[in-house]
């Protein structure tokens, strides 16, 4: 590639950039009045860095993983997860922060476990699959790889028997 399209092409991606910033900023001042409500409802829960206690019973279930993220049949790498199944549906509040990845979300009835420490699964295997319901405490935060198979995840902290 030349230098000179080299040039051009970086200054299309700036503008593209730039205009896609404009489209967002004016989407936002113009519809910010009637979306914001009805995205914020009263007792929507905040992302990361608040810590939030959810209660729920915890199952385990596998998901095609790399490559494709398609089918386990098809030779997709199994990925087992634990998922938090909630009593009832939370919504989350939009992160001013990071917009793109920690959005404000509704109706959410499943929410996938992570531990920060690597001994989570193992200390606290003993709340799987049981028909316990289970307080957990930690972070939330938005899907954002193919490894995150709910809308919303959790750092979890602690697990403890309700």
């Amino acid at each position: 590639m030349s230098t000179v399209t080299l040039i051009a092409t970086l200054q299309i991606m700036r503008f593209k950039k730039t205009a896609k910033r404009a489209a967002t900023l004016l989407t936002t001042l113009f519809l910010a009045p009637v979306a914001i409500p009805a995205q914020k409802p009263s007792g929507c829960l905040p992302y990361e860095p608040v810590v939030v206690e959810l209660k729920g019973t915890i199952i385990r279930r596998t998901f095609p993983g790399p490559p494709n993220y398609e089918s386990v049949k098809r030779g997709d790498r199994p990925e087992v997860v634990w998922l938090l199944i909630l009593r009832e549906p939370i919504c989350m509040q939009e992160d001013k922060n990071d917009p793109g990845i920690n959005i404000a979300q509704t109706d959410i009835r499943e929410i996938q476990i992570v531990f920060s420490e690597a001994d989570g699964y193992k200390k606290y295997k003993s709340f799987v699959g049981t028909a316990k319901t289970v307080i957990v405490t930690g972070t939330l935060f938005g899907s954002h790889t193919g490894h995150h198979h709910t809308r919303v995840l959790i750092t979890a902290k602690t697990l403890a028997a309700d």
